[in-house]
């Protein structure tokens, strides 16, 4: 009898909120990039004037950001 593999897909996207201070407070977890950069966009329109910034889940490398404070 075959035992059951579970495919977990790891998030390999982050879209972050950025506050007065700096910091980086999560808001979604992505598997998929282009998915992601459209996320970003719906959600900079839903946040005028806060930067929001896309980056890489393993490396932390920044993809993508919003204008903002």
């Amino acid at each position: 009898m075959a035992g059951q593999v579970s495919f977990l897909l790891e998030p390999a996207y982050d879209i972050l909120i950025e506050d007065a201070d700096g910091r980086h407070l999560w808001l979604a977890c992505l598997e998929d990039l282009v998915i992601a950069r459209q996320r970003l966009s719906a959600l900079a329109a839903q946040h005028p004037g806060t930067r929001l910034v896309l980056r890489e889940h393993k490396t932390r490398a920044i993809l993508a950001e919003t204008d903002g404070y």
